[in-house]
């Protein structure tokens, strides 16, 4: 990359991996020759997101002030229930979704066109839409957000009908989508949208100096966020009650009764080195079977094999891998626990941390850059080609 190029990052950034990939991109961007890039917090947006007085008062402006209706309603609708909840965001959510996409661009007209935008947050998708933010607009997102939240049951059908048309539409308006891991890429392809578009960047790990060693006493970690439906707490509090050494860090704290052995938040990542296996626990249902954890690359890293639900194979990860179910769970950390078995896995899981780096999740874009130099005027693929014009699955409806 050569000259002096700006980037905006839009996110919604937390404490686990959302918080994490946007910084990643930020210092790869200016490792490739982006002289400013702008991490966008789209929280800013939302008056619900302010605090005191300020969180009361709407924004004096038409769409700012609809959104605000339209939060207040939804804030108001949790209060009464979750079947409320979900006709409410059944009703709502897909409008806001595209109010929010126009306010983004209005506020991010503000300071200039942009080189590049990538958008990492899946409220936010609908920026692609209309006004162009940049020469180069990327969705790069956690996971299909509309299956997310049926799956979830925070939608009903004609809820996620809705909304999956507005995703189609952005998918189809982006230069480029993508998805943190190519298993929901793959799952997009397959039932819900199958334009040319696509572009490869997914996940990444550093290489870590303190690493796992074997251990006769076997200990087991699970790190990461515990406020999902997707990540099973039934499963990880029957897992518990299995294996006493199953060690429970992250937020929000899981409900007592549980009888989770939670450890709070650990101090930082490293504690996993004092550990022999990761934990992943994660939902059985059509998305969460494509899914991808952000703490199984964490765990690799750290030289940790990763316990896995057998539901969700990952032939990438395979090698690192141990897919278990509650019914054979014991029998699997035992087999995995002998020296020479752990030994192997514990090199596998440091060569497929080498292989999924930061620098190789995110050389697609450096590599796209080098088209666009090749192509000055950065023209984007044509409609046609984009949607895939003979694909049945992109039939957006708003």
């Amino acid at each position: 990359m050569s000259g002096s190029k700006r980037a905006v990052i839009i996110c919604l950034q937390d404490a686990f991996a959302n918080g994490i990939k946007p910084k990643e991109i930020e210092s790869f961007l200016k490792r490739h020759g982006y002289s400013s890039v702008l991490i966008f917090e789209s929280g800013k947006i939302s008056r619900m997101a302010k605090t005191g007085f300020r969180r009361r008062l709407p924004a004096m402006q038409p769409l700012k002030l609809e959104l605000y209706f339209y939060e207040a309603i939804l804030a108001l609708a949790k209060r009464l229930g979750s079947p409320i909840d979900r006709v409410a965001k059944s009703g709502l959510l897909w409008r806001m979704t595209l109010i929010r996409g126009r306010v983004l661009q209005k506020v991010l007209a503000e300071h200039d066109k942009f080189d590049l935008l990538i958008c990492e947050s899946n409220p936010d998708e609908a920026v692609t839409l209309g006004d162009r933010i940049a020469t180069v607009q990327i969705l790069d997102l956690p996971s299909p957000f509309a299956e997310e939240l049926f799956y979830g049951k925070e939608l009903n059908i004609s809820g996620y009908e809705r909304l999956k048309s507005v995703e189609v539409a952005a998918y189809a308006a982006a230069d480029h989508l993508s998805f943190h891991w190519h298993t929901y890429a793959d799952f997009v392809r397959e039932k819900k949208y199958c334009g040319d578009n696509f572009l490869p960047i997914t996940y990444g790990t550093h290489r870590k100096t303190r690493i796992a060693r074997y251990n006769e006493q076997p200990k087991i970690i699970f790190l990461g966020y515990l406020g999902g439906y997707w990540v099973n707490l039934e499963l990880l509090a029957q897992l518990c009650k299995l294996c006493p050494s199953l060690d429970v860090y992250g937020g929000p704290e899981p409900p007592a009764d549980l009888k989770i052995n939670y450890k709070g938040y650990a101090p930082s990542t490293d504690v996993i080195a004092d550990y022999q296996f990761g934990l992943v626990t994660i939902s059985n249902d059509e998305l969460r079977r494509h899914s991808f954890s952000s703490k199984h690359l964490e765990y690799i890293s750290y030289g940790v094999p990763v316990l896995t639900p057998a539901w969700r194979k990952d032939t990438a990860l395979d090698d690192s891998s141990i897919y278990y179910t509650t019914d054979n769970f014991l029998d699997q950390v035992r087999c995995a626990s002998s020296v020479r078995a752990w030994e192997a896995l514990h090199a596998s899981a440091l060569r497929d941390a080498a292989r999924f780096s930061w620098d190789a999740a995110l050389k697609d874009l450096a590599e796209l850059d080098t088209r666009r130099q090749a192509n000055p005027l950065g023209a984007a693929p044509d409609a046609a080609t984009k949607t895939g014009q003979n694909c049945a699955l992109n039939r957006p409806v708003l």
